[in-house]
């Protein structure tokens, strides 16, 4: 019988032998190079092909190998950027829901430093209520808190009270009652805080009309008899936190009546000794103090909840002092801005103090001109919660919008 013949045993190579594992380089699993035929047979260079095509990592030729499993290296940097990634994320999605609830300017955001009290607001851009000859005269100006709804009074073209979005556009108009006086002029503006309701004051007429927030007409304000039958004539309108009601009223001798959040008068402040001159805007701060700008007079002048005078702002040609102040405002920060109308700005003061009897005057912002920044007798002012400023810049019919 002939003695089948065994094939002898491959001998390893050199760098086989001398590397561990290298048997997983050279095919991975079966290995299709295990028992390589000789060189240059149609047997070798199938086997070559199969083991490229088949296995990741195979070695190909003498001395090439393909790219096998991912480096370690690159694996971390993967992890490292998919965990940013999430972080940042995590930072957007905290900061939508801070703001949401809040609806606070990003300036107050808990991670950002917080704005210097003395720190003018920036120019952001102009509401022109989407009409190309842009907004007609206007003189008041309110805003709800979250800065959704913009309430300009026109006191030229329409003359009536018109709606615009956050970014300027017309949404609305707030119509005076068929059943009244043809002859309207809407002066001032302002927003209950507690119903959100928009009270208007017209100076042809000497009403306050009442309107929803979306501008249908609800009422007219009726101040009572006491007042209703001097013939009062109301032209600045502010409110408190509460819905406390601030009317400055132009009939001689001229007042500031407080009406309480149901509507009945509480308090008229009618200084004898010196009297108010045309009186235009009216504001309370968180204290309950009463701003009143004493326009004719060019003074701000500040009133306690009872009716006493405690300081003012006078009229001078001193930084802080005034020409022919008329809107005022304040915020939640504490600030108090008044428009002077004839040096086409607004003052920056802080609310007064327990022991003061003049506000701290902080800055300054507006010059006079039609371009961005600029104004052309500014009249009305109004804050919202997020930290913008809206002054209505009556010559050049339009409002500005500034922020922090």
């Amino acid at each position: 019988m002939t003695e089948p013949l065994t094939p002898p045993a491959p001998t390893p190579s050199p760098a086989s032998a001398a590397t561990p594992g290298a048997e997983s380089l050279v095919g991975g699993a079966g290995s299709a190079f295990a028992a390589a035929p000789a060189p240059g047979s149609g047997a070798g260079l199938a086997l070559a092909g199969a083991a490229a095509g088949g296995a990741a990592g195979a070695v190909v030729g003498t001395g090439d190998v393909v790219a096998g499993p991912v480096p370690p290296r690159r694996r971390r940097r993967r992890i490292a950027i998919l965990v940013l990634l999430l972080i940042l994320l995590g930072m957007v999605a905290l900061f939508t829901g801070w703001y949401l609830v809040t609806r606070k300017p990003i300036s107050e955001l808990p991670i950002i430093p917080p704005v210097s009290q003395d720190q003018a607001p920036a120019y952001s851009f102009s509401m022109y209520g989407g009409k190309t000859g842009g907004l007609g005269s206007p003189t008041g100006v309110a805003a709800a808190a979250d800065g959704s709804r913009i309430y300009v009074a026109q006191s030229g073209g329409t003359k009536t009270v018109v709606i615009l979005d956050s970014k300027g556009g017309k949404i609305g108009e707030l119509k005076p009652p068929a059943s009244e006086p043809s002859g309207h002029t809407p002066v001032y503006v302002a927003v209950d805080p507690v119903t959100q309701d928009v009270y208007v004051t017209d100076r042809m007429t000497g009403k306050v009309y009442v309107y929803s927030a979306e501008g249908i007409y609800r009422r007219t304000f009726d101040p009572g008899k006491e007042i209703a039958d001097t013939g009062w004539l109301p032209m600045g309108i502010g409110f408190g936190r509460d819905g406390t009601m601030y009317v400055t009223d132009l009939s001689a001798p001229a007042s500031v009546h407080v009406f309480g959040p149901d509507g009945k008068i509480v308090r008229t402040i009618r200084p004898e000794k010196d009297p108010l001159n045309f009186p235009n805007g009216v504001w309370p701060d968180g204290s309950g103090n009463i701003y009143v700008t004493d326009s004719n007079n060019g003074r701000l002048r500040i009133f306690a909840s009872d009716g006493r005078e405690l300081g003012g702002i006078p009229r001078g040609a001193r930084e802080g002092d005034l020409g022919l102040p008329r809107g005022v405002a304040i915020d939640d920060s504490g600030r108090v801005f008044v428009v002077d109308t004839s040096a086409h700005g607004v003052n920056l003061y802080k609310v007064l103090g327990p022991d003061d009897r003049k506000p701290l005057f902080l800055t300054r912002f507006g010059v006079q001109g039609t371009q961005d920044g600029a104004f052309e007798f500014p009249n009305g002012i109004a804050v919202d919660a997020r930290g913008r400023v809206y002054v209505t810049d009556m010559a050049n019919n339009r409002v500005q919008v500034w922020s922090y």
